[in-house]
């Protein structure tokens, strides 16, 4: 096949995303397709893609553009078949607080939550809020841990707003799940091992995600059997809720026995050493072989 790569992009995660789109490329050249590596740096990208006449459109952006149904829009109208959801998925596992509330609908459970738009008032917003420390505050619609703060004193909580308000106009508070943090991919349908999360600060920043030895991980995770199985039956369960194809990962706190849903990763990260990758590895797919399954699975959404 002759495939284009798109990685860059625009968003705050362009360089998580080239390293992703450079590992993808690799091996899929290994596999023996045809790779163009494409950097989404410009619109220019466009005319790339009507030269080239690529067979599928492996995507690798990361964040904004890239998974909430931006690209996958200009390629449903170029007519070239590309990885992972649609348009209308990919749109909506990108807006947390509307995943949150699908999977919330569907009898899953999520942590206890408040919203809070830049044109509310603090000053009459705050008094409202039931909820207490510690609290996790997020961008709503951000990836990679971007504007992320985790609220342990009251008076912390007006910076972190403030913080991920410069990345989103749409602020989540969630009450913070003092657990094991685990991430499970689910791959056509399918779950994958679990894998535990184990940051040595304590909390799964982008300082810990992304800075080499400041994270251990654990795959498969050590945890109970049919604890494992019903984590993982939920996770197939909310693939299909939410219209995923193609490799997704889905992120999760568990305390005790019980799994709380956080969000869903549409375009994870795709480098040898990135959670989805392992996941895969520890049943057996080689990351070469996961590349090449994704692309192969690579399909226009909107066609009769």
């Amino acid at each position: 096949m002759k495939i284009c790569v798109l990685m860059g992009g625009l968003s705050k995660e362009r360089e998580i995303s080239l390293r992703s789109g450079i590992a993808v490329a690799k091996a899929l050249g290994t596999k023996g397709h045809q790779v163009v590596s494409v950097d989404v740096c410009d619109a220019g990208f466009i005319s790339t893609l009507q030269n080239e006449k690529p067979d599928a459109v492996f995507i690798a952006l990361h964040g904004r553009y890239g998974e909430d149904g931006s690209v996958q829009g200009i390629l449903e109208w170029l007519k070239i078949p590309y990885t992972g959801p649609s348009i209308l998925a990919s749109a909506l596992c990108f807006d947390k607080l509307m995943t949150k509330r699908a999977v919330i609908e569907a009898g899953f459970t999520s942590p206890r939550y408040a919203v809070i738009y830049k044109s509310d008032s603090l000053k009459s917003w705050l008094p409202k809020l039931k909820l207490k420390p510690p609290l996790i505050v997020k961008p709503n619609a951000e990836g990679s841990t971007i504007g992320i703060t985790r609220v342990i004193k009251k008076e912390k909580l007006i910076p972190a707003i403030c913080e991920a308000f410069n990345y989103d106009e749409c602020v989540l508070v969630e009450q913070y799940i003092q657990g094991r943090e685990i991430t499970v991919g689910v791959l056509d349908g399918n779950a994958l091992s679990i894998v535990e999360i184990k940051p040595k600060s304590g909390f799964y920043d982008y300082q810990s995600k992304y800075t080499k030895g400041a994270t251990e991980y654990e795959v498969p995770a050590g945890i109970k059997k049919n604890v494992t199985k019903k984590i993982q039956e939920d996770s197939q369960k909310i693939y299909n809720i939410l219209q995923c194809e193609g490799a997704v990962r889905m992120d999760y706190m568990l305390k005790g026995d019980k799994a709380y849903f956080l969000e869903v990763n549409t375009i994870p990260g795709m480098t040898a050493t990135s959670l989805l990758p392992k996941a895969a590895g520890a049943v057996g797919i080689s990351f070469e072989d996961l590349c090449d399954r994704i692309v192969k699975g690579a399909r226009l959404k909107n066609t009769v």
